[in-house]
C-alpha cells in the first residue's frame, strides 16, 4: 500500500472524508457572448472558451450563423469542440 491509498484509508476512518473527489467551481457570468447565432453560452477563457479566426469559423458554420464581423470570434467550448472535430482531418492546420 501506497502513502496515498495510507492517507486516504486514515482520512476514511477519521470520518473525515465528504466523498467529493474534485472541486466544483462556481462561474460568475462572463463577459463575451458565443458568436455563434441561438448559442447563450460565455466564450471567455475562464468558461472554455477560445478566438478562432473568422475565416476558419466560416469553414465550419454558414456566415449567416456567426455573428460579428471581427477579424477574430470568440466561440464557447462546446463550439469549440465541435470546431476540433472538423478540422481534426484538415491538413492546412497541422504545423
Amino acid at each position: 500500500m501506497g502513502f496515498k491509498a495510507k492517507a486516504r484509508k486514515a482520512k476514511q476512518g477519521a470520518g473525515k472524508d465528504d466523498g467529493r473527489k474534485r472541486r466544483s467551481r462556481d462561474l460568475p457570468d462572463g463577459e463575451k457572448p458565443c458568436a455563434i447565432k441561438g448559442c447563450d453560452n460565455w466564450a471567455d477563457k475562464s468558461h472554455g472558451g477560445r478566438s478562432i479566426a473568422f475565416d476558419n469559423l466560416a469553414e465550419v458554420w454558414e456566415d449567416e450563423e456567426l455573428v460579428g464581423e471581427s477579424r477574430r470570434l470568440q466561440i464557447c467550448k462546446p463550439h469549440y469542440r465541435h470546431y476540433k472535430k472538423e478540422k481534426k482531418d484538415d491538413e492546412s492546420q497541422t504545423w
